[in-house]
Formats: C-alpha cells, structure tokens, sequence
C-alpha cells in the first residue's frame, strides 16, 4: 500500500484470456483501487476516495455488450462504484450509485443463471440492499432489487452463483446463508457461528470450485480475524468443516505470513507454475520482514489442499 496504518482491506480476482496475464484488485481505504500482477507489481492506482470492499464478474452480458466489471464500496459519499475491465486487464472508472446507507461498508457480486449481474451491499448497522446492474449503451444503472438486515454489524459476503446463495459475516456472531434470488427470498439460515472453529471478527470470504465441477461441490474459506486463521467448509449443507490453516513465515524468500486479514479471494483456475490449481489471495494487516505498509499475499491453493487434504 501507498498508505501506512490500515489501508488495505479487499482483493479480488480477474482472470485473463492468457492465465499468466490475470490481475488482482485491492482496495485502499486511504487512496482508492490498486491492480496488480501475478507477480506482485503493481499495475494501475485509480485515486477515487476510501474504497472498502470489491468484487468482479467476467463475461457478462449486459445491454446487448459483453462486459467485465468489477464494483466497490466508496466510503466517502457512501456510494457503490463500478469499474470496467478491457482485455488487457486495464481498469476504468464507469459510474457511481448513491446508496442512501450512513455507513457503506461491505459487498458482494451475484450473477443469476438467467443472466446479468447483482450487487449486495452492506452498512455497519446490518441493513444489506440488492441491486441489479444494467447498461443501456455505454450507461451504467443500479435498480434496488430488496433490502433485509442482520442485527449487529457485517461485513463479508460472496455469493454462490451456481446454487443462487448467498454467504455473508456478521462479525461478532458468525456466517448466515439466505437465498441470492431477490425474488425468492428465505430466512436466514447460521452455517457457523463464532466458537469451536471462528474467531471474531468474521471477515473476508470466497468460493473455490474447481472448473466444470458440480454445483454441490466446492469450498467455502473464511477469513477467522481474531486468530489471524482461515476456515475452509464445505460450500453446501451440512456445511462441514475442513479444516483450519494459517499462512506462516517463507523465511528463505524473505516473506511474512498473514495475520488479522480483512478481505480475501480465491480463484481454482489454472494460472501456471504454482498456482497451477488456483490461488488465494489474503489481506495482510501486519508486514514483517521488514515492518512495513499493509500488503496483499499469493497463497497457491495446492499448499491449502494438501495442508488440509482436500480432494
């Protein structure tokens, strides 16, 4: 980060046409939205206020053109940002929402098997809204599709696109699932509370399914902030734990582990070498070796499978 304290907060995924091209997201609660390489580098600084959450969903349809889009939370006027992406993995700024909430928090893309794609967004009162996204000629839209609300303060969420769930953090209290389908909603439902496995505040969380696999597989990983710890569950009931793991010192690459994490991602797609079987990118709130701003870690999913023997 180009900023010291607590800056950076949220990663996300966007994956290439050429795998060893693909970029990753991070927000700066100080500066605004950073890319990166699969190397660390940093690509592009888009200077656009506090962002504190983002997400992104590829291939899309919308308005009759083929998009990339990547959104975000701006803490400043409380607003949900979109960016597009190009081919070449370069990022642009293309609208902003005013959401009515007090404290913009944090967020989730949804991309409905009928097409399209949906926004959830959070304030650190619990209210969540859903909004569907449209684009008429080169005009982004936002249209609120359902608001609902936890009691205490939330943060993370990812939704399961192939089975229309949605997984959201109330920090203090653990992770919920509720119907991604506005149309259809449902109470929620806790899959894990604080405790045994989950150490308060309940943070970051993504999907890892791998490519062409059913949709009643894959894994859900949390991020577990008070033990500086990462849960996998299975993604569907009964939502069986995997395992815990921690991401330690690489003493002979002069490398820090992870502690306290905000926002994580994860990806099953085969970007080369390491990362052959996907990649996890992790918040890292303390750097080490030497102090430094927070950063963003690479953390190659074989090392995860293996430490927790997943198939």
């Amino acid at each position: 980060m180009a900023r010291q304290g607590d800056a950076a907060d949220d990663p996300a995924i966007w994956l290439s046409s050429n795998p060893a091209d693909a970029r990753i997201l991070g927000t700066n609660k100080k500066q605004g939205l950073l890319v990166y390489d699969l190397q660390g580098k940093q690509t592009q600084l888009l200077e656009v206020g506090r962002l504190n959450n983002v997400d992104v969903r590829q291939n899309m349809q919308l308005g009759g053109s083929k998009v990339d889009l990547a959104v975000a939370t701006q803490r400043d006027d409380n607003s949900m940002m979109l960016f597009t992406i190009n081919a070449d993995g370069v990022v642009a700024e293309a609208g902003r929402f005013p959401t009515g909430l007090k404290s913009i928090y944090g967020m989730c893309l949804y991309q409905p098997a009928s097409g399209g794609v949906e926004a959830f967004i959070n304030d650190k009162d619990g209210t969540f809204q859903q909004y569907s996204i449209g684009l008429e000629g080169n005009k982004f839209s936002a249209t609120l599709l359902r608001s609902f609300k936890v009691a205490t303060q939330p943060e993370g969420c990812v939704a399961d696109d192939a089975n229309a769930r949605l997984f959201l953090g109330e920090e203090t209290r653990g992770v919920w699932t509720t119907s991604a389908d506005a149309a259809k909603p449902d109470a929620l439902a806790m899959v894990l509370p604080v405790g045994a496995h989950l150490t308060a505040d309940v943070e970051g969380m993504a999907i890892y399914r791998q490519p062409g696999a059913k949709a009643n597989t894959g894994y859900l990983i949390v991020s577990s902030q008070g033990d500086s710890s990462y849960v996998v569950l299975d993604a569907q009931a009964p939502y069986k734990v995997r395992g815990r793991f921690k991401v330690g010192f690489n003493l002979p690459a002069g490398i820090d582990g992870t502690s306290e994490t905000d926002g994580l991602d994860v990806t099953s797609a085969n970007l080369g070498g390491a990362y052959a079987q996907g990649m996890l990118v992790i918040q890292d709130g303390y750097k080490r070796l030497p102090d430094g701003p927070q950063n963003f870690k690479y953390v190659a999913w074989a090392d995860v499978a293996k430490a927790l023997k997943l198939e």
